[in-house]
C-alpha cells in the first residue's frame, strides 16, 4: 500500500452526545476520503473494528424547516430531471415530524424518487440543533456489517 495515495489528515473528531455517533473534519475531499477508505477496508476488514457506517456531509445547516429546505434545493443543483434518488433520514433529538421532513426534502430535488434502483442517496443527519445533508453515490457510503 505504500504507493496508494493517503487518505487525508484527521483535523478533529468528536463524541456528538448522542449514542455511538462520532463525527469528525478531514483535510481534504470527504467523498473521494469515504471511497478509499471503503476500498481500503475491503481489502483488509480488521482495520476498522468499531465503526459500523461512515459517509460525507456536505452541508450543515440549522435544524429548522427552512434551513434544511435551503440546504437541499443547494444540494439538487448537482442532479439533473432523469437522476434517480432516494431520502436516508436519520432523525436524533428533534420533534420535526418524518414524513414531513422526507417530503420537503424530496421536492426540492429535480429527478425521481426510487426507494430500490437509484442513481443518489440523499443523507440528512438530523443532530438536534444542527443537521447534515449530503448528496451521496452507493460507493460514498462506507457499511461495515457485523454478524
Amino acid at each position: 500500500m505504500d504507493d496508494e495515495p493517503t487518505l487525508g489528515t484527521l483535523e478533529w473528531c468528536k463524541l456528538t452526545g448522542i449514542s455511538c455517533l462520532v463525527v469528525g473534519k478531514i483535510d481534504s475531499d470527504a467523498h473521494q476520503f469515504v471511497t478509499r477508505l471503503g476500498q481500503i477496508v475491503k481489502k483488509m476488514p480488521w482495520i476498522v473494528q468499531d465503526l459500523l457506517k461512515i459517509h460525507a456531509i456536505d452541508l450543515i445547516v440549522d435544524s429548522t424547516m427552512d434551513a434544511i429546505r435551503a440546504g437541499s434545493k443547494k444540494l439538487a443543483k448537482k442532479m439533473t430531471k432523469t437522476t434517480s434518488f432516494r431520502v436516508n433520514l436519520n432523525r436524533r433529538d428533534t420533534d420535526l415530524d418524518r414524513k414531513e421532513l422526507l417530503h420537503e426534502v424530496a421536492i426540492q430535488f429535480p429527478g425521481k424518487v426510487d426507494l430500490e434502483d437509484y442513481e443518489f442517496v440523499v443523507a440528512v443527519e438530523m443532530l438536534g440543533p444542527v443537521t447534515g445533508l449530503a448528496l451521496l453515490r452507493e460507493e460514498e457510503i462506507v457499511t461495515l456489517r457485523r454478524l
